[in-house]
């Protein structure tokens, strides 16, 4: 069977030109912390809550039962990146209280809905090509010492790598049905360590909203 199939991505004013053929379609919330808050760590920071907050999983009903007719009930809330209990990291704040890496990060934002939401997994790289090979190798041999020279983002980064390979791995995934979307970062007045933490702290902020699922524990 050979099926005609194409995707499109449609703004909220652009719904009416939606063909009217069969098909699949999901929603997303664009991340636009808005240029007005770029201007201050303040507003920015309070525009990046509200986000999270909108994006944060619904209240959840509980109920637990037990002998002697225990019965407890109750609703688990998210407390979503950002909240008073679950305030910014230190390294995070430091990077929205500059006004260079304020304009960065919120252009990475404005591009990850849909490049980057509901994937496997995030990550971050000083080169994207030499990361996602490694990505590849270490998933088609299963061997953890695939990668013979130094990892390119270090250590720790390699032995992230190995555990999303594992991961896919035990949940039987083909490599073959693995697809991977790239932002590419760049300033020209920047070094590459400040554009480094940037995009670092995107990383951080994406995996605290979208929660991959064979992300790093």
């Amino acid at each position: 069977m050979n099926l005609n199939t194409f995707g499109q991505l449609l703004a909220f004013e652009e719904i009416p030109d939606a063909d009217p053929n069969p098909g699949l379609y999901a929603w997303y919330l664009r991340i636009k912390p808005g240029k007005s808050n770029i201007k201050s760590p303040e507003n920015f920071s309070k525009a990046l809550k509200r986000i999270t907050e909108q994006l944060c999983y619904p209240t959840l009903s509980m109920q637990l039962q037990g002998p002697l007719s225990l019965n407890i009930e109750g609703d688990l809330r998210h407390i979503w990146y950002g909240h008073e209990k679950n305030q910014f990291s230190n390294q995070f704040q430091e990077v929205i209280n500059r006004h260079e890496e304020r304009e960065m990060l919120s252009e990475i934002l404005e591009l990850t809905v849909p490049l980057l939401t509901g994937p496997l997994y995030i990550g971050v790289s000083k080169n994207l090509q030499t990361r996602l090979q490694g990505h590849a190798q270490l998933i088609q041999t299963h061997q953890e010492n695939i990668i013979q020279s130094p990892h390119i983002d270090g250590e720790e980064s390699l032995e992230n790598d190995k555990n999303f390979a594992q991961r896919i791995i035990d949940r039987k995934i083909d490599p073959n049905h693995l697809i991977v979307s790239v932002v590419y970062v760049s300033h020209p007045h920047l070094s590459g360590r400040r554009i480094r933490e940037a995009i670092e702290a995107a990383e951080t902020l994406l995996n605290r909203i979208f929660y991959p699922i064979l992300g790093r524990k």
